[in-house]
């Protein structure tokens, strides 16, 4: 059975993709190995990027290269399905053993029989959350968490107004491009613009995606440990520093 997935699986597929530059009718091809281990957003990039390919294609690109892996992944799990009870059928593999091979995997993967796991600290957070929000103290909660998500909106908002304008920057540069296009102006030209386009975009999207990431998990780890001391706090009514600090 293992020899019929390698059979099907762990093989080569050529990904055809058509499209026209101008009066040209260009042709991307890309030998694929399945299983495809990369996502498929990461190849559509390194593809562009690549074969030089221009910002108009983009979208459409992704979607055709997205579904071409979803559809020949599909196609190899029927095969799959279908090896594997042939071999069932034709005695190749032991029905009896089998069974018992599936059934300890189902005891070992299920929630119902397997071992019970020690509390994780998202678990103990979890607890103490759900004990202050049903306290007095959830407004106070709900406030700074409204803070936090005032925050984390403005830097998206910051965010977006930079790519608009990157975006119009570059739409006014492609539009100057294609005006002399086949005048002083080849279709390499416009590829390498387009190009240069799609990476300018990439790099601000990973710097703000960084930052964005990287401010989410201080509030988080802010979040988390002002909660515990917030509920610490309240079992010692002496000590109310932390709450006046989330109302200032």
């Amino acid at each position: 059975m293992k020899k019929n997935r390698e059979r099907f699986c762990n093989r080569e597929r050529e990904f055809v993709y058509k499209f026209k530059v101008g009066s040209q009718c260009l042709e991307l091809r890309v030998p694929l190995r399945f299983p495809v281990q990369e996502n498929a957003s990461h190849l559509h990039g390194r593809l562009m990027l690549l074969h030089s390919l221009p910002c108009f294609i983009e979208k459409d690109l992704k979607e055709a290269l997205t579904q071409f892996i979803e559809e020949e992944s599909l196609r190899d799990y029927d095969r799959d399905a279908e090896a594997s009870l042939e071999a069932v059928k034709s005695g190749e593999v032991d029905l009896h053993q089998l069974a018992s091979t599936w059934a300890k995997a189902y005891a070992e993967t299920t929630l119902e029989h397997a071992r019970p796991e020690e509390p994780s600290w998202d678990e103990d957070f979890a607890d103490v959350y759900h004990d202050l929000i049903h306290s007095p103290a959830s407004e106070t909660l709900l406030n700074l968490e409204h803070n936090y998500f005032v925050s984390i909106s403005e830097l998206i908002g910051e965010r977006d107004v930079e790519l608009k304008k990157l975006r119009e920057r570059q739409g006014i540069e492609m539009e100057k491009v294609m005006q002399e296009l086949g005048k002083s102006l080849t279709d390499q030209d416009v590829n390498s613009l387009a190009a240069q386009h799609f990476e300018s975009q990439q790099d601000l999207e990973n710097k703000w995606s960084n930052e964005l990431k990287q401010s989410t998990a201080i509030q988080k780890q802010e979040y988390q440990e002002w909660v515990i001391k917030l509920h610490q706090d309240l079992k010692n009514p002496n000590n109310s520093s932390l709450r006046m600090e989330a109302k200032s």
